[in-house]
């Protein structure tokens, strides 16, 4: 029972405390100013928020198994890793969908790159994706500008999250991977009303 107790306690250490109706869902600006720049740097300017992220060190973590390891907000995780060659789990691997996208700050300058990954079960490179997805932030130095690249073992800043839809396809024909596409409970009720009102109609 105490193992049990003390398993709830380290889920709910992970969870981010939030007023009713707020939810930790920061644009990837502030990922990358506030929370990547500051571990990077281990700048004293944000200790408020770049520790509220944990680190993890890798991503050898099946994405069902973050719950409690990375900081979560609804169905979002948040940790940070080291960049590596693959991102194996004990279950399947991370895929690269090669895109990089850059992250720009509020004076149009480029201040960092994100990488998108879906989640595949299996052995690569034959593996069922999944709808697991992940956004991958790293920093560009000035040096990258020019080509940006990522070093391994460098610090990266990871969000995952799941979704009903398959992002991977979405992704690649360019839309948008943090557009939410799931239903509301609202919208399910009022679908659910037209259809009743359909079948009253075609009874008449």
């Amino acid at each position: 029972m105490r193992d049990v107790k003390e398993k709830e306690e380290e889920d709910d250490g992970k969870m981010l405390k939030l007023p009713p109706g707020f939810r930790f869902l920061p644009t990837d600006e502030e990922l990358v100013l506030h929370f990547l720049h500051p571990k990077k740097q281990q700048a004293s300017v944000s200790p408020l928020y770049a520790h509220l992220v944990p680190d993890l060190k890798s991503h050898h973590h099946d994405p069902w198994d973050l719950h409690g390891k990375a900081l979560w907000n609804g169905s979002h995780y948040f940790y940070f890793s080291r960049m590596m060659n693959n991102r194996m789990t004990e279950n399947g691997y991370w895929k690269d969908l090669d895109m990089e996208e850059p992250v720009f700050g509020e004076a149009g300058e480029m201040i960092g790159m994100k990488k998108s990954l879906t989640f595949h079960i299996g052995e690569a490179p034959t593996g069922q994706e999944t709808n697991w997805v992940m956004q991958e932030y790293h920093l560009v130095s000035f040096h990258q500008l020019a080509s940006p690249t990522q070093e391994l073992g460098s610090l990266v800043l990871s969000r995952v999250h799941e979704s009903k839809t398959s992002h991977g396809q979405s992704l690649r024909s360019g839309g948008d991977e943090d557009s939410e596409t799931d239903l509301s409970s609202m919208d399910e009720m009022f679908m659910l009303l037209d259809e009743d009102l359909d079948d009253i109609s075609s009874g008449d």
